[in-house]
């Protein structure tokens, strides 16, 4: 296998940039940013959660955990889990299954009984992949709640006739897999009997949380036998939670959180840094896991060279060094990103846009511009003078919806687990927020 080489053209670098795929554990991309983050205990805490002790291999296995794993969107959740999962299969106690929400469902209207569809698909594929089979009874409970519920529903002929086109040689799991692809089909796509669907899911929710337990059981025993290690648990990792729209985030992790947790498995959900300090925040779900920002200075302004080591890798993995015209170009953008590795990415895609074959200082500016003017467009004028009083005193912030909003669409970022705060870096080259900060002087 050759050895990695970042893209050295300017249209390479444009072609391979990703803004909503996660990277995968040995992906050459990827970089270590656990000691820039001060992190290093997460995974730890992670598998405690589980009832796993990483350490000393000890698993005391519980019935449930539906966990919340929260952080700024883009600050890298979805790749951090991806290398705790595959460091927890290694194992042999954890068979992951992930689901892309944003791929096999409408993140843009989403509900509890689109995501159960979802994980029970993945489930189905992930036994495929290791080529493990399940006996008859264990799907059993599911092929009747679908002959009684749904096959017989009225305003369901099209969608129970869709799963039954070559059902006479699909049978057992293949056909529950058939089965839920449709569902997830149906709930990304806006077919008519969509609601229809929801309907008879919840309205039978307790029998097909019943039958889906018992083929998460069925699952778990099989893989303890086929690994000879015991015990084995199902771990879903629920990606893209973290991008709903406000009311179906609502919905999902307060509204129904019975529903989340009449389904006995392990599952962690991506989830938004604001929703941490949401009032409604249900407190059955287990909420206080927070992946922290990449610190590119602490809270008194002194520089945390790990931060900065760690953000010019990432660059450097995506942009080869030969594309910039300094240090100091590089510097900028680092600067400029806050330590956020997606804001990063997007300073790099626009420098690649104005450049004509390499970043210099004036395109950096530029591209820090073209973002600040994007921010620009999302605050109010009194959004700033907020931001400049947060900057001039980062450890005593409310968690009012004003900031709970500047949170979710990052004009403010947090770090160490939220015990500070600071505004986004481009938006403090804004007109606006010099005026605020000339407007209230600070404090002698």
């Amino acid at each position: 296998m050759s050895k990695y080489q970042p893209p050295s053209d300017i249209l390479d670098v444009l072609r391979d940039i990703e803004f909503e795929g996660a990277l995968g554990p040995d992906d050459p991309r990827r970089v270590d940013t656990r000691e820039a983050r001060g992190s290093q205990k997460t995974l730890d805490r992670l598998a405690r959660k589980l009832g796993f002790l990483i350490g000393s291999l000890r698993f005391v296995p519980l019935k449930q955990k539906h966990i919340l794993f929260f952080g700024h969107v883009g600050t890298g959740k979805t790749t951090e889990l991806k290398f705790y999962a595959a460091r927890l299969k290694k194992t042999r106690h954890f068979l992951p299954v992930e689901v892309d929400v944003p791929g096999v469902l409408d993140r843009n209207n989403l509900q509890y009984a689109d995501l159960l569809m979802a994980m029970a698909h993945a489930l189905l594929e992930t036994l495929t992949g290791e080529d493990l089979s399940l006996p008859g009874d264990a799907i059993q409970d599911l092929e009747t709640w679908f002959s009684e519920k749904v096959a017989t529903r009225e305003g369901l002929e099209e969608f129970t006739s869709e799963v039954k086109a070559g059902g006479e040689v699909a049978v057992g799991m293949p056909l529950l897999a058939k089965l839920f692809t449709k569902f997830s089909t149906a709930f990304k796509a806006n077919v008519t009997y969509k609601e229809e669907l929801r309907r008879t899911i919840r309205n039978t929710f307790t029998q097909l949380a019943d039958a889906f337990n018992r083929l998460i059981g069925s699952a778990e025993e099989a893989l303890a036998t086929k690994w000879g290690k015991s015990p084995v648990r199902v771990l879903f990792l629920i990606d893209g939670t973290d991008k709903l729209r406000a009311e179906d985030r609502r919905r999902l992790f307060v509204e129904d959180t019975e529903l989340l947790l009449a389904v006995d498995t392990l599952a962690i959900y991506t989830a938004p840094i604001a929703l941490k300090y949401e009032d409604a925040q249900s407190g059955r779900l287990d909420a206080d896991l927070v992946l922290p920002m990449i610190k590119l200075q602490d809270a008194e302004g002194a520089r945390c060279e790990p931060g900065w080591r760690a953000m010019r890798n990432i660059l450097l993995k995506r942009a080869d060094r030969s594309l910039f015209d300094s240090n100091q170009d590089i510097d900028q953008l680092i600067e400029h990103s806050g330590g956020h590795p997606r804001e990063m990415l997007r300073l790099l895609q626009l420098c690649c846009e104005f450049a004509e074959a390499r970043i210099d200082a004036g395109v950096v500016r530029q591209a820090v511009a073209q973002l600040a003017g994007e921010y620009r467009r999302l605050l109010q004028p009194t959004d700033y003078t907020l931001l400049v009083q947060i900057d001039r005193n980062p450890l005593d912030v409310g968690n009012d919806e004003e900031v709970r909003r500047l949170l979710y669409c990052l004009a403010l970022l947090e770090y160490n687990d939220g015990t500070w705060r600071r505004s986004h870096p481009v938006i403090r080259t804004l007109e606006g927020y010099r005026r605020a900060a000339a407007s209230s002087p600070a404090e002698a």
